[in-house]
């Protein structure tokens, strides 16, 4: 399963499940992250009557987050208040102020997989 969610003071986004045509997870390239930009963050934030531009984004270092296509859009949508390596501000590798998001993350994932029924 490979996973994307927001977590902020208005509240969740997501989960966003990264997965092909047929529903199996799929690994998460610069192209598919900023496909979910698009088409889900920037959709969701503005269907909650949030401007993205006030928003601040923060995020790992993981390479499809930080390739220049993914910086790019993220300069776009939050003009000047991107958190990341090569952002706007900074943020240091495997900083602990992203568990927050892993944490929730997992809990989601566990209640998915218990109610998917194995028997044929």
């Amino acid at each position: 399963m490979t996973a994307w969610c927001g977590i902020a003071s208005f509240g969740v986004l997501g989960p966003y499940f990264f997965e092909d045509n047929e529903g199996a997870a799929v690994t998460v390239t610069s192209e598919r992250y900023v496909a979910m930009l698009g088409t889900f963050c920037e959709k969701e934030l503005c269907r909650r009557g949030i401007d993205p531009p006030s928003v601040w984004f923060q995020q790992d270092g993981a390479t499809a987050h930080t390739e220049r296509a993914s910086m790019s859009v993220l300069r776009e949508m939050f003009p000047q208040h991107v958190i990341s390596r090569g952002g706007d501000v900074p943020w240091p590798a495997r900083s602990p102020d992203l568990s927050a998001c892993d944490y929730f993350l997992w809990g989601i994932s566990k209640a998915e997989i218990s109610s998917v029924s194995l028997e044929p």
